[in-house]
């Protein structure tokens, strides 16, 4: 070969390697859970009972009054029924939620301690907990909201599993005047072959 020849091909085999992806160890991969989990391995926690924790009026963030327990119905109708997860199946790091109406959701999961944690919004959630009966308790929280600014009249309604506070559904940027009833329901589920 010419020496030309042979410094295009080492400069051809340069490029080639540079151009190659280097071994790098991958990021943590976040995939949607197994939509066919193995039946034999489920842990399966079925609903059992629940109790009403706060039922309010909140103007922002500041608690205006609270509503009785009969007034349920006339704010949020059938929704705490449907919103309600019926069961809960844990497999692995995959959790599985089965609702009235065979409406499903799947999140990952993991453990610290005895909190239960989902991947949502790019980020780790405390959902539940299991205490020393190897119940599950879950907080979840209906809620109206009215917003009033200069321009604009809305409403907003929403479900979320186990927030902290109202804070979580407030939007820091607006300057607009939120009134919102807040239904927050401590829900109990027990393994299945507990259910009795």
């Amino acid at each position: 070969m010419r020496p030309i020849n042979i410094f295009l091909f080492l400069l051809g085999v340069t490029i080639f390697l540079s151009c190659s992806k280097t071994p790098q160890d991958p990021p943590e991969e976040v995939t949607k859970p197994d939509k066919n989990p193995d039946p034999t391995k489920d842990l399966t926690y079925i609903y059992s009972s629940e109790s009403q924790l706060e039922f309010s009026l909140y103007q922002n963030d500041i608690l205006k009054s609270s509503f009785e327990a009969n007034e349920q119905e006339k704010n949020f109708r059938n929704r705490p029924k449907y919103f309600r997860p019926q069961t809960i199946t844990i497999k692995g790091d995959s959790l599985f939620i089965t609702k009235l109406g065979n409406y499903e959701q799947s999140y990952r999961i993991k453990w610290e301690k005895e909190k239960l944690f989902i991947y949502q919004d790019k980020n780790w959630k405390h959902f539940a907990s299991k205490n020393e009966q190897n119940e599950i308790s879950l907080n979840v929280v209906l809620y109206n909201s009215q917003i009033r600014s200069e321009n604009s009249n809305a409403l907003r309604i929403g479900q979320l599993y186990n927030p902290t506070s109202i804070n979580e559904i407030l939007s820091e940027k607006s300057q607009a005047v939120m009134t919102t009833i807040w239904l927050k329901i401590k829900m109990i589920y027990v393994p299945e072959n507990k259910k009795s």
